[in-house]
């Protein structure tokens, strides 16, 4: 991609949950390290991508960006400015700029309102507006006409529309404030697999039409190939590699990523093609092994990635990846 404005700017950030004992008194006995000193920006306009294996700190990622986790350690920057340092009135502006779609599309809908109400709520919340407006019909009619909804659905309660349709209305209701940002998690996991592609070809219509930019979260390779334009791996609290999407696909380098798509579906079944088989369990982020983290499941790893942890290096233009097989 080409160069572009940066709006949020993530700088080795760490989130430790204190594990306690089952006393009251026997005090914190370790520590979850759910992530552990991430770096990454997004950029206007891009679909930035997080993936790895469940347990690897996407979600908490995501939690941190929209404020529902507090970081332990380092800074997120929004259009240049540190979130921890803003005021009650930024902290509600940037509330208004970065929302959220999550994955399931019935739980993150309240059944007892109508779609009227649940993607006209921000508007009546952060704008002022009266909820028997015509102001308000019109700019929720108008978000169920982007979204692909019929507007005179705009009475109907969740049940009343399908899967895909309540996630179309989760996405109606993210883009009501004009974010700047919507973090995605998992948004098409939950979906029939007949009507994923509409809603991912939805996702990127309205990236087009809003200039808004995704974080995406996601496990499924597919989805983050066809949405992404850069997508960083995650491995127990860490990024391993990152570059642009077509990139990284087509020249993946560090073995966890080279394991990861060697394991997804091919879309050409016809040609042979090796997968990468890992053994053993993911360990656990309380007591992630010294050296390579990865060093435990990992099919090339020697002597060196047992105790020394490898640094980031740039293997190509945007192209980055940590791993002692390109020292």
């Amino acid at each position: 991609m080409s160069e572009q404005t940066v709006l949020l700017d993530i700088k080795d950030l760490k989130k430790h949950f204190p594990v306690k004992g089952s006393m009251p008194w026997s005090g914190v006995k370790a520590m979850i390290r759910a992530v552990d000193g991430i770096s990454f920006d997004i950029r206007a306009g891009e679909t930035f991508s997080l993936v790895g294996e469940s347990g690897c700190g996407k979600t908490t990622t995501a939690k941190m960006v929209l404020l529902l986790e507090t970081p332990t350690e380092g800074s997120i920057q929004f259009e240049g400015n540190d979130i921890g340092g803003f005021s009650s009135s930024q902290l509600h502006d940037y509330r208004g700029a970065v929302q959220a779609v999550f994955q399931d599309p019935w739980s993150s809908l309240s059944p007892r309102m109508r779609a009227r109400f649940i993607i006209g709520e921000p508007l009546m919340v952060n704008k002022g507006l009266s909820s028997r407006s015509s102001e308000l019909a019109d700019k929720v009619s108008q978000l169920l006409n982007d979204v692909g909804l019929d507007p005179n659905s705009i009475d109907n309660y969740p049940h009343e529309f399908s899967g895909g349709q309540r996630q179309r209305v989760a996405v109606a209701r993210a883009l009501s404030l004009n974010p700047r940002i919507i973090v995605l998690d998992e948004p098409v996991s939950a979906l029939d697999v007949s009507i994923r592609a509409q809603i991912m070809n939805m996702l990127k219509d309205l990236q087009a039409e809003y200039g808004v930019s995704y974080l995406l979260i996601a496990h499924n390779l597919a989805t983050v190939r066809y949405l992404s334009h850069r997508v960083a791996v995650m491995y127990l609290g860490q990024i391993v590699e990152f570059a642009e999407s077509e990139e990284l696909f087509t020249n993946p380098l560090h073995p966890y990523t080279k394991a990861l798509i060697s394991a997804a579906l091919s879309t050409r079944p016809d040609i042979e093609r090796d997968e990468i088989v890992l053994t053993g369990e993911v360990p656990s982020p309380a007591n992630p092994p010294a050296g390579c983290r990865f060093h435990t499941r990992c099919p090339w790893a020697f002597d060196r990635c047992v105790g020394e942890e490898p640094k980031v290096k740039e293997m190509a233009p945007g192209h980055t990846v940590s791993c002692h097989l390109f020292d």
